[in-house]
């Protein structure tokens, strides 16, 4: 068995290259002459020398040390998000960064690798059990905690990261039914806000109509009476009629429920429809919420991703617009690195943070956007692999945790640059501008390498 996995190893520094590479080519103008620690690239590759310690001294310490520093760990990032909402400097709207000096702090980043290890602690108990109430109500409770303390910061993006680390728990047997009830609330959440709110009754009731028919068997009538319902209903949608397409729904539901009550399925019906009024009642509250809650900055991103139609393309939709036409400008094989035209011209806003992708399309086309692409792919799974060879649980659930942030780091972002994620702020790992960023990731990647790495010479051992 090797003792190191150089593979990940030359992964995480093969993006940390490529990600400086793409900061100094962000900022990078021929005629105006800079030292190079003046520009960004220049600060950047400070945090660059800091995340090779990081990754490299990681490999010097036990997992057994992790694991029992996991609680005070966790502790001590809760705090720092604490003293950050009193003492902190508000950037871009977020009271989320410690000032340092020149330099900036995020807590939030180091409180990703504390959440990941206090859970990866809990779950590891050997009298936790997810079907246990308390206990997966304790697991949540790790999780969320930081996320609202994020929230309250004002940075919706970053605590929304925290909830990809409910993987843990979906890997360790969180029932089948919490990731779906999720998944149909994002949903409805976003048919919500694309739509309107009284589209996603029909939908809801033809659904409820649906299941309900299916459960009564020998009935060949009521597969044609749904066909007709729902051949209906597409109908009148199309025509815009939807006051008829909700009324053939409710009939359609009324039928269903009659149907239901001749065969005594009464408690069904009765919890059915108690479902479909809790659904529609998230569908409403989420609309109310954009429309009366929400700033309209916030309104502006939501709506650059699911109505960019009625968006102000010299306005909210600029960033967007810009982001896909640097990409698909790139062809193939892109235009050569420091000859991006959109790039060297800035008519991408935040293109050394968030939008750091479209410098990647744009200089080296689909060929160079594939390959980081794939390089995060080959990382995550052999994350994974750690996970599911090493025989310590905590090991698992550690790399489970880092590959739910690192894969949701890694889908929005990139989701963000082609207009098919809302723009939350959140950095493509190792490779977007961010010191707190890049020391964050190569803290957990290099944790996770180090605790693979010392098990494999501890099982040696014995």
């Amino acid at each position: 068995m090797k003792k190191f996995d150089w593979i990940s190893f030359a992964i995480v520094i093969s993006l940390i290259i490529i990600g400086l590479l793409m900061i100094y080519a962000s900022g990078y103008q021929p005629e105006a002459e800079k030292p190079f620690l003046a520009t960004q690239a220049g600060k950047q590759s400070i945090f660059v020398i800091i995340s090779l310690v990081i990754l490299t001294g990681s490999h010097l310490i036990d997992w057994k040390f992790w694991s029992g520093f996991a609680y005070p760990f966790y502790a001590i990032s809760l705090f720092l998000l604490v003293l950050v909402l009193l003492i902190g400097t508000t950037i871009k709207g977020s009271t989320s960064w410690f000032q340092l000096g020149g330099f900036t702090f995020q807590p939030s980043e180091l409180a990703k690798v504390g959440t990941i290890m206090a859970l990866a602690s809990f779950m590891s108990h050997h009298r936790t059990r997810l079907t246990d109430t308390r206990d997966l109500m304790v697991a949540s409770g790790i999780i969320l905690l930081p996320a609202v303390l994020i929230l309250a910061q004002g940075d919706a993006g970053s605590a929304l990261v925290f909830l990809s680390i409910f993987l843990v728990l979906l890997r360790e047997g969180l029932a089948i039914w919490i990731p779906i009830l999720i998944f149909i609330l994002g949903l409805l959440f976003v048919l919500t806000l694309k739509f309107d709110v009284f589209v996603v009754l029909p939908l809801l009731l033809m659904a409820g109509g649906i299941f309900l028919l299916a459960s009564i068997k020998r009935k060949q009538s009521h597969v044609l009476v749904s066909l007709m319902a729902i051949t209906f209903s597409i109908i009148l949608a199309i025509l815009n009629q939807l006051e008829l397409v909700i009324g053939i729904s409710v009939a359609f539901m009324l039928y269903a429920a009659i149907e239901s009550f001749l065969i005594k399925q009464i408690r069904q019906v009765v919890l059915l429809s108690f479902g479909i009024s809790i659904l529609f009642g998230f569908a409403y509250t989420s609309s109310y919420i954009f429309t009366n809650v929400l700033e309209p900055h916030q309104q502006d991103r939501i709506n650059v991703w699911l109505n960019p139609e009625d968006c102000d393309p010299r306005g909210s939709l600029y960033n967007i617009l810009q982001s896909k036409t640097a990409i698909g400008s790139g062809g193939l094989t892109g235009k050569g690195y420091l000859q991006g035209t959109m790039t060297k011209l800035n008519y991408v806003p935040e293109q050394s943070t968030d939008f750091i992708y479209s410098i990647i399309g744009e200089e080296h086309g689909f060929i160079g956007s594939m390959a980081v692409i794939m390089l995060f792919l080959i990382l995550m799974l052999r994350m994974i692999n750690i996970g599911e060879r090493a025989r310590v649980p905590f090991i698992r659930h550690y790399a489970y945790g880092v590959v739910g942030v690192l894969f949701t780091h890694f889908l929005v972002n990139i989701g963000m640059t082609m207009g098919l994620m809302p723009v939350i702020g959140i950095p493509l790992p190792f490779i977007s501008s961010g010191g707190s960023s890049l020391l964050g990731f190569s803290m957990l990647i290099g944790i996770l390498i180090s605790m693979d790495s010392s098990w494999v010479r501890s099982r040696r051992v014995m």
